[in-house]
């Protein structure tokens, strides 16, 4: 099991908020190596907004022109009653884009990942694929990390540690915060269909009660992410695994035609639990910290978790661009973050309950979202213009 003296960052895991820290880290100047315990970097299933506080700093990246070949730019945010298809509000994203100076899309998670991963890559990040951290130690100054490879195991050492590695974080529970993943009673079960004709290039958030749905296209404009969020006391667990049709079709049995035409024309689909992380006293000890949904793991009724991680990047790489690679940049870093994450966290789980409303305070609630009209954008500035 061999080493190597302590140099650069070692980032545990290789998703998006993974690769993106890899991409600033090197801007930054630093030697990067990424572990990561899947054997091929490849995201199956589900699509994801990109707002302008993600896209701005995907365009320092250098990215932003590779993911607009495979994204979609939405015309407008369109929210209807689910159950009578009644207009609720629509929201035309060309003036905030405009005045934020960047763009909404929409994209297939594979794609985005294929951009960052390539974009990582030409940054000179390293990558080990099929590596499972299994500890963590001090090594002079830095950390050494084991993982198990094939049928033996590595280490790596490094000055800082970064744990990207999600919600079930190894590198969050080395660092003892006793935060257990919360499930949100709700399971989201995901599919992509054909873009009908008559479907507008819209994000589309339908809402009833103990369910939603939302839709968006992907995949440059061929295809519509369908995601159809309900109510459920059983957990799933895993990330991904088969959906029953038939719990989603008595969801939504009493819906507008629209929307059920919608899911009739998934052929399967794929579901997960919803869990988040209460908002934790610390990200980091000593040379390492978390980012991404291992320091703040957020339910999507924001449509932020991709965001925020992409954030962390671009925030951990600016502290240690002032501070070098030290455990005083990893507070710093977690001083300017973790305030503004636990508050998108907590604004999350508010819109869970909302978007699940019945009886009057459903009836209120629409009321005030047709006063709002083409303003409920602007109820979201302070993140967007993050």
């Amino acid at each position: 099991m061999a080493g190597t003296a302590p140099s650069g960052a070692l980032i545990v895991g290789a998703g998006i908020g993974g690769l993106a820290c890899g991409i600033a880290l090197r801007r930054a100047g630093l030697k990067v190596r990424l572990l990561e315990q899947a054997d091929a970097l490849a995201e199956v299933g589900a699509g994801l907004q990109l707002t302008p506080n993600a896209t701005r700093h995907l365009r320092d990246f250098g990215l932003l022109d590779a993911l607009e070949q495979v994204a979609v730019a939405p015309r407008a945010l369109e929210v209807r009653d689910g159950r009578s298809f009644a207009l609720l509000a629509h929201c035309d994203y060309a003036p905030m884009a405009a005045r934020l100076g960047a763009p909404f899309l929409v994209v297939h998670r594979a794609d985005l990942l294929a951009v960052l991963a390539e974009g990582a890559r030409a940054a000179g990040c390293e990558m080990r694929l099929g590596a499972r951290l299994q500890s963590l130690e001090p090594h002079g100054a830095g950390m050494r990390a084991v993982a198990a490879e094939g049928d033996g195991l590595i280490a790596e050492t490094a000055d800082i540690v970064i744990g990207a590695d999600g919600v079930r974080s190894v590198v969050r529970e080395h660092l003892h915060l006793g935060a257990r993943p919360v499930f949100a009673r709700r399971v989201a079960y995901r599919a992509t269909i054909p873009l009908r004709a008559d479907t507008p290039k819209d994000v589309r958030l339908f809402l009833g009660p103990d369910a939603h749905l939302v839709t968006y296209p992907v995949k440059s404009g061929t295809a519509v992410n369908v995601v159809a969020i309900v109510k459920q006391d059983r957990p799933v667990s895993r990330w991904s695994e088969p959906g029953e049709a038939s719990a989603v079709h008595a969801a939504f049995a009493g819906w507008a035609p629209e929307v059920r035409a919608l899911l009739q024309d998934a052929p399967a689909f794929l579901c997960w639990g919803l869990y988040d992380v209460d908002p934790l006293p610390r990200w980091s000890e000593g040379p390492i910290t978390l980012l991404g949904d291992a320091a703040h793991a957020m339910l999507p009724f924001l449509a932020q978790g991709a965001a925020q991680a992409i954030e962390d990047a671009a925030a951990l790489a600016a502290a240690i661009a002032r501070g070098g690679a030290t455990p005083a940049a990893l507070r710093s870093y977690e001083a300017a973050r973790q305030p503004r994450t636990a508050r998108i966290q907590r604004g999350a789980r508010r819109n869970a309950g909302i978007y699940h409303m019945k009886g009057p305070a459903r009836l209120a609630r629409d009321a005030v979202m047709r006063a709002t009209g083409a303003g409920l954008l602007e109820r979201y500035d302070w993140i967007y213009a993050g």
